[in-house]
């Protein structure tokens, strides 16, 4: 038979067969699915350039969120409220975003205790003006920080609403100061500014007039970022599935991104995964809430924690501090007739 004849009556049937494997195989989805995959791993890099000099400021770990915050605070003139649970890096973000914005940052915590003086300063015994924190970025130019503003007092907001809404305040020493147009106010909360939830019992209502006159950014939970600041993924597994589990099944239990960055912290020092989940995860729980947390764990999850714990103690073995001890030595008497000895 014809060598030729045979392979082109062959070449069809093979090249169908390849075609079909191929299809079977599906190398072009391996490839895209392998490209995403890195892709978001990948380190995302977010450069700020102000003006036309220079290469700008280049920040490789920020929130998700971090690009739309810096839209609303630079625009100027409006203020903003950040609300979300504990540890989501709301005041970090804020830093960031002074950073970007090449202002300098003044903060305040505030609770129930925060008083008129706190918030404007004082006049002290001898007539001097004791500025504060607010008054020197409000009248500077700086990013101003108002923490946890959902515990403030009611009293302290009516001066804190006026001097944000009017651009303008008076001071202790009856000086009338206006807002620089560099001035940007960012405040933060743990609430939905409705009153304590979620595990925040000192947390105060909101009133309407404040909350309108922010422009408020729900802020959330970023797990890429948790990942990449732990850089423990056996670690950040157990601590997403205690959060979960207290989501579900536990009211008022909130487990944060601290217990992820905490512990993986407490991890590479060495200490035991158990003693971790104590200190991080259970801390301060009831019987019945730690049951139900702990019962969650798998010994597969703790497992790989001591897996890659062992491999990270290997890379860097952990250095004992030296103490320098030294004897007793008695001290020698003194002579009271002795020349050189004075009282």
């Amino acid at each position: 038979m014809n060598t030729d004849l045979l392979g082109e009556a062959l070449a069809p049937i093979i090249g169908n067969i390849v075609a079909s494997k191929m299809d079977e195989l599906d190398i072009k989805g391996q490839i895209n699915a392998m490209l995403i995959d890195v892709a978001s791993k990948a380190q995302k890099v977010i450069t700020i350039k102000m003006g036309d000099d220079g290469e700008g400021k280049k920040f490789p770990l920020v929130h998700k969120q971090f690009e739309e915050l810096l839209q609303v605070v630079a625009i100027g003139g409006i203020n903003t409220l950040l609300t979300g649970g504990a540890g989501l890096s709301k005041s970090t973000a804020v830093e960031q975003c002074a950073d970007a914005l090449n202002l300098q940052l003044a903060s305040i915590s505030f609770s129930n205790q925060t008083t008129k003086t706190d918030l404007l300063g004082f006049v002290d015994a001898m007539g001097i003006y004791r500025k504060s924190g607010f008054v020197d970025a409000f009248e500077n130019g700086k990013v101003f920080l108002a923490d946890e503003m959902d515990a403030c007092s009611a009293n302290v907001l009516v001066l804190l609403n006026s001097a944000i809404s009017n651009g303008f305040l008076e001071t202790p020493d009856n000086k009338v100061i206006r807002a620089h147009e560099t001035f940007r106010f960012v405040a933060t909360a743990n609430t939905n500014l409705r009153g304590s939830s979620g595990g925040f019992s000192a947390r105060n209502k909101l009133d309407a007039a404040t909350i309108d006159r922010f422009v408020v950014i729900d802020w959330q939970l970023d797990e890429d970022l948790e990942n990449r600041l732990t850089d423990n993924d056996a670690w950040v597994t157990i601590v997403r599935n205690a959060r979960e589990t207290a989501s579900a099944r536990l009211e008022g239990v909130t487990i944060t991104p601290r217990s992820s960055y905490d512990g993986a912290k407490l991890l590479k020092a060495g200490i035991h995964v158990d003693k971790v989940i104590d200190m991080v995860i259970v801390k301060a729980m009831g019987d019945d809430a730690r049951k139900t947390i702990l019962s969650s764990i798998t010994d597969a999850m703790k497992n790989k924690v001591n897996n890659t714990q062992k491999v990270n103690l290997e890379k860097t073995p952990i250095v004992e501090p030296k103490y320098e001890t030294k004897e007793w030595v008695e001290p020698e008497e003194v002579n009271d007739e002795d020349e050189d000895f004075k009282w």
